[in-house]
């Protein structure tokens, strides 16, 4: 018999125009590239509901660039997303683990080996949550999605993930949603990202198969909160809000103080997938979990030997921090505070997150602006970061050069440095989630002609309007613990003289 009920709850659900478009797009490959807030994940989930419901005990594939990305960014806001949708974890789809042996949901045609790294819904159909800091290959599935897809590798999303979406085809082969892709991302911010505009240009060449659309966080208007869009102009710059709102994409800096900075070449993905794993125990996902992750989840942070810090004060506070290990030095974190929050926060932030290393060794590097104070406190920044290290536990080797080197001394210094092949030098590298800001001030550090040579433009940093994070206090900082650390050791060997290289504590 069919229910004739009319009085069952009913969800009332809201879409705007981009949401709408993606959902009834007949294209197989749809790639939204949108601002802030669009409702990028409300897309995921349509994405995903349709699926599950078009192609039952199917496989299918969300990617992201890490594992971590998924578990702290990805799942939450898809969850929520579901949520919305009259769709409840634990009760319609399960992550990370199987359903009680009670409840005899069927399984994919092809199960997972893993479900700790998959959602399981209650019709069988099941996406792996797939990672490029994991190994993809030799997987079946029958349709896929990516979140911040501007964060992927094109090279291996080609090769591991796009060669996937093969298997299934005698059952599914005649169904709406077979091999669909669906990727959402912000505008890329790095050079690497920017293969996702290829797709629009095939979009143009073949809109049959593929579409692109490019949307503003206006869109969205009718479901975001009153006096949203005046917050994030107030909390922003125009240059960030012209991204990240208006989705505008930036023009690009040529030269740059770094011109030899490619990420491609200098940065890399290194995280502790084991530990970030064994989070997801046989309970499942629960997002609290990594609410406050720390070292542990790092896969390049070696924990019995010494840590190299260097820092920028004033209102904005940031500190870099970096290891050496078998020729190769690496920037494994950066991290910042701003006003109200001093110096001691920052320093206080970094004991926490390194709680977990072994060897409570630091090595400080720092130059005449560290003896200089804000009025806030009573010490200077040098004692500051000092004292709240010894007081946590930490031995502290201070290693204190004087006067700030120049700019050209630090230009010519990455000049030869960056192309990590001076054998006098260790390579040089950023870690790619943990340096993001580090990278972005990096990036948009540009050069000018001083009276002395080349100079690193920072009027960025004397005006209160502009998110300090993206000018060039991280690059400052980074500059500094590479020099002081390396740079005697080019003029050690005559290939170059920097200026004014010393330490007075030797």
């Amino acid at each position: 018999m069919i229910s004739t009920r009319t009085d069952r709850p009913r969800k009332q659900i809201r879409r705007n125009l981009m949401q709408m478009a993606v959902r009834m797009a007949r294209q197989p490959v749809k790639v939204v590239e949108g601002g802030r807030g669009v409702g990028k994940s409300t897309v995921l989930a349509d994405e995903m509901v349709d699926v599950v419901h078009d192609m039952p005990r199917s496989t299918n594939f969300i990617q992201g660039a890490t594992f971590q990305q998924i578990l702290t960014r990805t799942l939450p806001s898809t969850i929520q997303s579901l949520s919305m949708l009259g769709y409840v974890k634990d009760l319609h789809y399960f992550v990370g683990r199987k359903p009680p042996k009670g409840w005899r949901w069927p399984e994919a045609y092809e199960p997972p080996l893993d479900y700790a790294r998959s959602i399981y819904w209650y019709n069988g159909a099941t996406y792996l949550l797939l990672s490029q800091d994991t190994n993809s290959r030799g997987l079946n599935t029958a349709s896929g999605m990516a979140d911040e897809f501007a964060l992927l590798d094109p090279e291996k999303f080609q090769a591991e993930t796009l060669a996937t979406i093969r298997g299934q085809k005698a059952r599914f082969e005649n169904c709406r949603r077979y091999r669909n892709q669906t990727y959402t991302s912000s505008i890329p911010r790095t050079q690497i990202g920017k293969f996702m505009y290829k797709y629009q240009e095939e979009a143009m060449l073949n809109p049959d198969k593929i579409l692109y659309l490019r949307a503003s966080s206006h869109i969205n208007a009718d479901n975001l909160p009153n006096g949203w869009f005046e917050d994030q102009k107030r909390i922003m710059t125009p240059y960030e809000y012209a991204i990240e709102i208006d989705n505008i994409r930036p023009k690009a800096l040529k030269g740059g103080f770094y011109p030899i900075f490619n990420e491609k070449i200098h940065t890399y993905t290194a995280y502790n997938n084991d530990y970030l794993a064994g989070l997801v125990d046989s309970k499942g996902y629960d997002i609290a979990s990594f609410n406050h992750l720390d070292c542990r989840q790092d896969g390049d942070h070696y924990p019995h030997a010494e840590l190299d810090i260097a820092l920028d004060y004033g209102k904005f506070n940031c500190i870099v921090t970096g290891q050496e290990s078998l020729g190769v030095f690496r920037y494994i974190s950066a991290f910042s505070v701003e006003s109200p929050k001093l110096t001691v926060d920052l320093v206080n932030q970094w004991c926490d997150y390194y709680q977990y290393h072994n060897n409570k060794v630091v090595n400080y590097y720092y130059d005449q602006t560290a003896t200089g104070r804000d009025g806030r406190a009573p010490k200077t920044y040098e004692e500051l970061v000092v004292d709240t290290l010894v007081a946590r536990g930490w031995t502290v080797n201070r290693q204190y050069y004087g006067g700030a080197p120049t700019h050209v001394d630090k230009y010519n210094f990455w000049g030869i440095a960056m192309r990590n092949n001076d054998p006098s030098l260790p390579i040089f590298l950023w870690n790619r989630f943990n340096c993001k800001y580090l990278i972005e001030s990096i990036n948009n550090a540009e050069a000018k002609e001083g009276k002395k040579g080349i100079e690193k433009v920072k009027t960025g940093e004397r005006k209160d309007s502009l998110d300090q994070r993206y000018t060039t206090h991280f690059s400052d900082a980074g500059d500094m613990l590479a020099y002081f650390k390396y740079a005697s050791q080019l003029s050690s060997l005559g290939l170059w003289l920097p200026a004014g290289v010393y330490n007075l504590t030797k």
